[in-house]
């Protein structure tokens, strides 16, 4: 198990102790999944490929890595808030 500590700045920023990084194989690009459950406990989830969600659901040869990408960001913002 790894246990680390960060400060959260004045502007809510943070930054993912290096050995948690490593720990959960976090790297550049990769969408961190916040939950907060009841009592407090937030679970934090690391999503590698965000695109892999969106596997069939669109058959539009026009689609571009751009627009499935936000696409993916709108899906997965709208899941984070379904869950809280």
């Amino acid at each position: 198990m790894t246990v680390a500590v960060s400060r959260v700045s004045r502007k809510g920023l943070t930054t993912i102790p290096a050995a948690v990084r490593r720990a959960a194989g976090i790297e550049e690009g990769d969408v961190i999944v916040w939950e907060v459950r009841e009592g407090g406990e937030i679970v934090v989830r690391v999503e590698k490929d965000p695109c892999e969600r969106l596997a069939g659901k669109y058959r539009d040869p026009e689609m571009t890595y751009e627009k499935l990408e936000g696409e993916a960001d709108r899906l997965l913002e709208g899941e984070a808030l379904a869950d809280s």
